[in-house]
């Protein structure tokens, strides 16, 4: 290995050691206490160290977050693709999003604004843009084979991604009674009415 693969290589490494650190510091003490200084205290480098490599803090959430989508959208292809099934599909697509938000609860709350997390986040990043787009394509896999007419079908995914991220949310937040797998079953079983509550709309 040349000495400027090597260099690279070194530079990914601290870069890599920077993010998980930061995600560390926040399952901790949450969001609002991660500072550069803490990063750079964990991996015990100096503190401009970590301004060779990021900005600032809102710079390293921002690094996060696409990080954050691209695992997401990862574990989500995987999941539909498991089964031909269309509701299956759309079920497991749940579950991919539900178990992502609570395997990986600190890059979730960069992801949208949450656990104390306050930075001006850009446009939806592309892979966010992919996200939305296979929740569409699954819904409407769904709807040709169950011969459900969709006129609005962006209306459907909205609906979707706001029963699983809003219960998500309120379970993360403690705010649903009985904890985190209650939560999970009302989000499976609300997902399925609404299936086939759209279903009943094409007798």
């Amino acid at each position: 290995m040349g000495t400027k693969q090597r260099r690279e290589r070194e530079r990914q490494a601290i870069r890599q050691s920077i993010l998980s650190a930061a995600r560390q510091n926040a399952a901790e003490e949450g969001w609002q206490a991660v500072t550069t200084r803490k990063v750079a205290d964990r991996i015990e480098y100096s503190q401009p160290t970590i301004y060779e490599y990021f900005e600032n803090k809102e710079a390293i959430l921002l690094a996060l977050l696409h990080y954050g989508y691209e695992q997401m959208l990862q574990a989500m292809q995987q999941a539909t693709s498991r089964t031909e099934n269309p509701e299956e599909r759309m079920l497991a697509l749940s579950e991919a999003y539900w178990d992502f938000a609570f395997t990986s609860p600190e890059l979730y709350q960069v992801m949208h604004g949450l656990g104390g997390v306050s930075f001006g986040q850009p446009d939806a990043p592309l892979e966010a843009k992919q996200t939305f787009a296979l929740m569409r394509e699954s819904l409407q896999s769904w709807a040709q084979a169950t011969e459900t007419d969709f006129p609005q079908l962006d209306d459907g995914v909205d609906a979707l991604w706001g029963v699983v991220h809003g219960l998500a949310s309120l379970a993360m937040d403690r705010r649903i009674a009985q904890g985190t797998e209650r939560a999970r079953q009302i989000m499976l079983h609300t997902v399925s009415d609404l299936l086939f509550a759209w279903r009943q709309q094409n007798p």
